[in-house]
């Protein structure tokens, strides 16, 4: 296959959602490469039992690969260092929470990979980053996420400003069938929350250190409000693209 996939996920939504999650993809694409990232908790020791039940479970699953944070780590760091572990130059991106229909006619997969055939770059599924396609090539042309966020939310709307700025286009979104998005409030506890599960920390920093609302020129993108940046980006894994050019020279 032509793709990857990466899950986030973290203990309380082991065994309701990432569990059936797993399952229902390898009833889809058995082969397919799947790299799981498991946060570690915010202000609380990583949970042993999660921790045993979470490798013996895919243990038992082909071609599954995990990589586990044991403090806690932002969304946008889990999301680069997934996207940058997969094999594959395309990357499905998922949500934990996510439901997927198996057995069907044409289903999930079928579309996404009839898109994919004419599609190599970056797209949202549904309108939504809980479920979207991101292409290497895109992520280090426009910049990876930023790490800066160091909770949950906001990441998303950022990096959909950036790559307007860069490529001087939307990110597209497509719709596809039989993928439901549950979204879960079930969340970490030790971190401040802003609006549901996002962390006020990112919300802040988005909104009050790297934008300002402007009435003329800027861009709104996933923002609520027209906005120009004002702190600059900082370069976040400035050797990936030498190792693209070099890694066949090893």
């Amino acid at each position: 296959m032509n793709y990857s996939v990466v899950i986030t996920t973290f203990d309380k939504r082991f065994h309701e959602f990432l569990i059936p999650l797993v399952k229902s993809i390898k009833i889809e694409r058995p082969g397919i490469e799947i790299i799981v990232m498991a946060n570690g908790a915010c202000r609380a020791d990583f949970n042993e039992n999660y921790r045993q039940e979470l490798l013996s479970f895919l243990a038992t699953q082909q071609n599954c690969f995990l990589t586990v944070f044991p403090t806690f780590q932002s969304l946008a760091k889990m999301w680069n260092r997934g996207i940058l572990t997969a094999s594959s130059e395309q990357v499905l991106v998922l949500n934990d929470d996510l439901h997927i229909a198996t057995g069907l006619e044409n289903g999930f997969f079928d579309q996404l990979e009839a898109t994919l055939a004419n599609n190599a770059g970056t797209f949202k599924i549904n309108g939504s980053f809980s479920h979207f396609v991101i292409s290497k090539r895109d992520l280090i042309e426009v910049g990876f996420f930023d790490e800066r966020l160091l909770g949950l939310g906001e990441e998303d709307g950022d990096f959909y400003w950036r790559y307007h700025e860069k490529l001087e286009r939307e990110i597209p979104s497509i719709n596809l069938s039989h993928i439901d998005n549950v979204c879960s409030d079930i969340a970490d506890s030790g971190y401040t929350k802003g609006i549901r599960t996002a962390a006020k920390f990112n919300r802040d920093y988005i909104k009050y250190k790297k934008y300002k609302e402007v009435l003329i020129g800027g861009y709104r993108g996933m923002f609520d409000k027209r906005v120009k940046k004002q702190t600059p980006d900082e370069k976040q894994y400035p050797y990936e693209v030498f190792y693209r050019e070099n890694k066949d020279k090893v």
